[in-house]
């Protein structure tokens, strides 16, 4: 006997069609192969490897210094550029919003791509530019797939740490490279470039402790910090001390701002720029010196830097539009070398002569100033507000409630360090100066700070 099964009217049947179960009509969604997924975070690895240990360590500044350029690292970055294409095109509905609603950074890199047409020396700029270029297609494929900022976090910790345990160590068994006159430089190029990481990698290894405070990743970070500022002391880099211990006071700030909610967190703020600002006022109107004040030791001139800021500002007066194009001032060979023109007199006069000949001056040492030297005064409009927008948006991730704790001891961290360049910038210059660890540094952050969150993880997946 058999029975007869009960027709589905055509309602009935396309209701179970949508319905889940072993039809298989709702695929499970497909996870890409783990080498795809591993990409980014490689990605992202290599472009802090890039910057922090660079492509030829335990080299001379000179290496790096003619208008020629340098093949190693060229090929470093389109190989890095390559893969990040890859990236794009494979996360291209997460890619196109970031660009969109990343603008500023895009208006600046479009500007410099622009200052070709007119740049001193054009083949000198395309070359740059086209790194520049190189390097914002890198942050913007890691910016787009490598998922949580607290994992950006702790990437850059962990290759910090190998940083400065190389550099603990060559200063340690290749002394007659790593100590000069005026400073350890580790396997650096520069003195400065030893101590500028190891600003960053103190202030990141603050933030890196502070994300998942338990006793053993505590005592971890506390010795990470411990030789990171260890190193910075080591470098005699007065500047990256400073802002390191500035960064230091800044992050705690941050979190306990967070938890008074971000109108506590205005009113503190506006109440701290107003002393400073009444005690600048105070200090100046009785004839004081206010920059003095902060930083005692200091000569007048900050060790030389009035007589080049006062060159930068004659050079540009010469072009205060358009400036001379993307990295076609400094840098540019002996024989274009802008040093040529110092004023008869001043120091800088002297540094191509006699026992000096090797001295290379290729920066400002002030960013404002260099941003007008390569871009005029579009370039230097368009960069502090990208740089003023990057703050805003990650102060909006740091005291939003959907942000996770950690995720937001990582957005207070690159908050930080997006105020610290700011600070930098006055006396040394890392703004989109081209080849320059902060620069790219700050790019990155940029785009992470204008992108959309990844949708948050199970509880007990994050640190």
């Amino acid at each position: 006997m058999t029975t007869a099964l009960p027709t589905l009217t055509p309602e009935a049947r396309g209701l179970a069609a949508l319905a889940p179960g072993r039809t298989g009509t709702n695929p499970r969604i497909r996870r890409a192969p783990w080498f795809l997924r591993a990409l980014p975070g490689a990605l992202c690895l290599a472009f802090f490897a890039y910057m922090f240990i660079g492509v030829m360590p335990m080299t001379d500044a000179s290496a790096i210094t003619s208008g020629d350029g340098n093949s190693t690292e060229r090929l470093a970055v389109l190989g890095m550029t390559g893969i990040a294409l890859f990236e794009i095109v494979r996360r291209r509905r997460i890619v196109l919003p970031l660009v969109m609603r990343s603008w500023p950074v895009w208006l600046v890199l479009g500007w410099f791509c622009a200052s070709v047409s007119w740049a001193a020396f054009p083949d000198i700029a395309v070359r740059r530019v086209s790194v520049m270029v190189f390097i914002c297609i890198i942050t913007l494929a890691i910016a787009a797939g490598i998922g949580p900022m607290r994992r950006v976090l702790g990437l850059m910790a962990g290759i910090l740490v190998v940083v400065i345990a190389g550099d603990l160590a060559v200063t340690a068994l290749n002394p007659g490279f790593a100590f000069t006159e005026i400073g350890v430089r580790g396997y650096h190029q520069q003195k400065n470039v030893a101590g500028l990481v190891a600003m960053l990698a103190f202030i990141i290894a603050i933030g890196w402790t502070c994300a998942a405070p338990r006793p053993r990743r505590v005592l971890a970070g506390l010795a990470f910090a411990l030789a990171a500022f260890g190193f910075l002391v080591l470098t005699k880099s007065k500047t990256s001390m400073m802002l390191a211990l500035l960064g230091a006071g800044l992050l705690p700030c941050m979190l306990v701002l967070r938890r008074l909610g971000p109108a506590a967190a205005l009113f503190l703020t506006l109440a701290g720029v107003g002393t400073v600002g009444v005690t600048y006022l105070g200090v100046t109107a009785f004839g004081g010196d206010f920059i003095g004040l902060l930083t005692p030791g200091n000569d007048a001139s900050f060790t030389g830097r009035t007589q080049i800021w006062d060159f930068a500002a004659s050079e540009i007066a010469r072009r205060p539009w358009t400036g001379y194009g993307f990295g076609s001032f400094w840098d540019v060979g002996d024989a274009n070398d802008p040093l040529h023109r110092a004023p008869p007199g001043s120091w800088l006069a002297t540094l191509k002569i006699g026992e000096r000949a090797d001295v290379v001056i290729n920066e400002a040492h002030n960013g404002y100033l260099d941003l007008r030297l390569q871009g005029g005064a579009p370039a230097l409009a368009f960069a502090v507000l990208a740089q003023l927008l990057t703050v805003y948006a990650l102060a909006v991730k740091l005291f939003s409630r959907r942000t996770t704790r950690a995720d937001a001891v990582a957005a207070a961290t690159f908050l930080v360090i997006a105020l610290v360049v700011l600070v930098h910038n006055a006396t040394e210059s890392s703004l989109w100066m081209r080849g320059q660890v902060l620069a790219n540094v700050s790019i990155l952050i940029s785009l992470l700070a204008f992108r959309r969150e990844p949708a948050p993880e199970p509880a007990g997946k994050h640190p």
